[in-house]
């Protein structure tokens, strides 16, 4: 008889679900904000509330690209950024060469796309070594960037597309420079 209430007990311990806590909070106040992106400026989204019992901070600048978290609100996707979909650069709409490449760097752009076309130099820690910014209308573009001045290593070519002040295409290609 002890066995079977014995073992009835341990079934039923293990069966049945505790008590399952959620973390959650209860903001007296909020709202966000999106930003689509411009020549000078990427997307990006704020997200506030009023309340917070608890503060988690990290900053970043250009090392991390603008990286900002701040309170329990992480992480979250606001449905704006989520419904219209950036598109990259295709193989045969960009090109760069030699790559690696030791002094200087030949760049071609062919795309059907339109608009303000920026060229960012980075290197491997984010830091910005050259900007380029020109106007594109369907025509080739060929440009050579010089790397002779900059020390080997990794290197890459951030290439966004903004049309009527927004973001329409983004990529990052990566290159290595030799001495």
């Amino acid at each position: 008889m002890k066995f079977c209430i014995l073992s009835a007990f341990l079934f039923l311990t293990l069966w049945v679900n505790g008590q399952i806590i959620a973390p959650a909070t209860l903001n007296s106040s909020g709202g966000n904000y999106v930003f689509r992106g411009s020549p000078t400026i990427p997307n990006f989204s704020l997200i506030w509330s009023v309340g917070e019992s608890t503060m988690i901070e990290t900053f970043s600048v250009n090392g991390g690209m603008y990286l900002l978290t701040q309170g329990v609100l992480q992480p979250f996707i606001p449905e704006d950024l989520q419904t219209v979909p950036i598109q990259g650069w295709n193989k045969e709409e960009v090109k760069y060469y030699p790559n690696p490449v030791s002094t200087l760097l030949q760049f071609d752009l062919f795309s059907r796309d339109t608009g303000r076309v920026v060229l960012r130099m980075l290197d491997l820690l984010g830091n910005t070594h050259g900007v380029r910014e020109f106007q594109y209308n369907t025509l080739p573009v060929h440009q050579t960037i010089d790397f002779s001045k900059y020390a080997s290593g990794p290197y890459y070519l951030m290439l966004t597309l903004y049309s009527k002040g927004q973001l329409k295409k983004h990529g990052v290609f990566k290159l290595l420079k030799l001495r």
